[in-house]
This record gives C-alpha cells, structure tokens and sequence, in this order.
C-alpha cells in the first residue's frame, strides 16, 4: 500500500512537471510580448502579435495535456483527440500528423493520444506522424531524420520500474503503459532507422 502511495504521488509530481517544462515557453513569450509594449523601437501591433500567438500555443498545449493527462481524456471522444493533437502539430510546424477517422474504441482514445505524442518526441528534427488500424490493432508510425524514443523511455514501456527509476522525461510514457494495460491490451514497440512504431491492441 504505501509502495502504490509512493507511486501515485511520484506520477502527480512527474505529470505536473512535464505539464509546466511545456508550458513556460509560450507563457514566457506572453509575458515577454507584454513587456515589450511601449518600448522604443517595438510597434504595439509586433508585440501583441507574439503575445497573440503564444498565448494560442499556451492554449493548445493545455488542451491536449487535458485530454491526455486528466480526466476529461477517459469521457471524451476519439475526434476530440484527433483535433487537439491536429491543431497542436500543425501550429508547432514540424510534423505533419495524418489521423483519420477511424473505428477506435473510445474507451481507448486516451491510448492513442499518449501513443501519438510519444511518437511525436521520436522526432526530434521533424517528420510525419500517421495513425492506422487494421485487425483490431492500432498503430501510430513517427517517420522521420533519427527518429527514434530515448533509452530511458524505452526502459519503462518495456519493463516494470519502481517510482525511482521516473522523471519528467519519461513518465508519459509509464503513463501510457499503465494505460495500456487497464484497457486490457498489449502495447509494443518497433524501431528502425528512421522510424518508430508503437503499436495497441
């Protein structure tokens, strides 16, 4: 019991570490497109412009972090997922996500979103996403120049840890293992150069 406490709070900790790391760009930005108005050489309209634009970043991000993270993401429906992922990506600019409408079952959408931004870290110079089904088993491909997840995360989505072996860099993924297994599938993994599967089902 206190061995489950210990994890419980060590993934509340992790989470909303990895939910903040994200989301200082953007709120810096805003606060940095504040203090620009009225500065010499700097036109109001550039620096609500900045402002505008992190702000929206600001916005996605939490957003997907929601419907990935809290419990907003155990209701909603796959094409909730999708969109957010969509917009976040295309906004971002160096992936292109291809997520079709696709007989998933709701009950694992929160999966596939945590699958997609899993793969989404695998590619660190950019690249194409796409997320397919096909005999019961989803698959989300990450293509892309030394695509590829780091060691650290592979060691949580192949094996058991404790709450020691977890930070921020890794805990989505023990996320999406645990969740992978309450919804009583199988989650694997496949690499080669320069591309990624995780695969459900």
């Amino acid at each position: 019991m206190v061995e489950d406490a210990t994890l419980e709070l060590t993934l509340i900790e992790l989470i909303s570490s990895r939910i903040c790391h994200d989301l200082v760009g953007p709120v810096g930005a805003v606060n940095a497109g504040a203090e620009l108005m009225g500065e010499d050489g700097v036109g109001d309209d550039e620096a609500l412009a900045l402002m505008r634009k992190s702000g929206l970043e600001a916005a996605r991000r939490l957003q997907l972090f929601r419907l990935a993270f809290g419990r907003a993401g155990s209701s909603a429906d796959t094409k909730a997922m999708r969109e957010a992922a969509c917009q976040t990506y295309a906004a971002e600019g160096k992936v292109t996500l291809d997520w079709p409408d696709l007989p998933i079952d709701p009950a694992h959408g929160r999966i596939v979103l945590n699958m997609v931004m899993l793969a989404r870290e695998a590619l660190p110079f950019g690249g194409t996403l796409s997320v397919t089904r096909d005999s019961g088993k989803v698959t989300v491909l990450g293509e892309g120049k030394r695509a590829a997840l780091r060691p650290e995360i592979m060691n949580v989505l192949e094996k058991e840890v404790t709450a020691d072996a977890l930070d921020p860099r890794n805990v989505q993924a023990f996320f999406l293992r645990k969740l992978a297994k309450l919804g009583g599938g199988v989650l694997s993994v496949l690499q080669q150069d320069g591309n990624i599967a995780l695969i459900y089902g």
